[in-house]
């Protein structure tokens, strides 16, 4: 059945495909590796690996054996391309409005780091970094706030919700939130 299917076009795999036929599935992603690999050659996702582009076009690659209409086009390769490329772009786009940054740079506490980082506390070492950053935050949010945003941002790290600020300071909560917005955008410029 193996060797049936590997003669088998594009199109006719993708018939076996929509009808369960994993076999059919393995050979096609296997007949598409090289393109995928040669479009992801084109793309630099900034915080990335090669290997999340090339999950990246699987992904299209997928999409387009799920998409893929006999009837509006005729092969399946240039679909498959297409489909390829556009997730790419679209992976590299999303990538570059760092919408995600917090996500993508967050650290994993799991158990053996949350030792680590406890027994860590109490080194002078540990104790005199702490103490430096905290001093260069205070000396950032000096400098680089308004006096309005430094308001915002003390009322806001004493745990205060947008609209208690807002009826606080006697602003509009929208107001709050374009503070909010532009102080995240000063204070992580510099990684403080």
């Amino acid at each position: 059945m193996h060797e049936l299917l590997e003669r088998m076009n594009d199109e006719q795999l993708l018939l076996e495909i929509n009808i369960g036929n994993e076999d059919a599935m393995d050979i096609l992603l296997s007949r598409y590796f090289s393109l995928v690999k040669y479009r992801v050659r084109q793309y630099y996702l900034s915080g990335g690996e090669d290997e999340d582009l090339l999950q990246e076009g699987y992904i299209g690659l997928f999409k387009a054996v799920r998409t893929y209409d006999r009837s509006k086009s005729d092969a399946f390769y240039p679909f498959a391309k297409m489909c390829i490329e556009n997730q790419l772009r679209t992976a590299v786009t999303a990538s570059n409005r760092k919408k995600h940054l917090p996500l993508n740079t967050s650290i994993s506490m799991d158990d053996d780091e949350r030792r680590e980082f406890q027994s860590q506390e109490g080194n002078p070492e540990h104790i005199i970094l702490a103490k430096e950053r905290e001093a260069d935050r205070a000396e950032k949010i000096e400098t680089r706030l308004s006096k309005f945003e430094k308001k915002v941002i003390l009322l806001y790290l004493n745990g205060m919700s947008y609209t208690e600020i807002a009826e606080q300071l006697e602003k509009k909560p929208k107001s709050i939130d374009n503070a909010i917005q532009r102080i995240k955008k000063k204070l992580l410029d510099d990684d403080i």
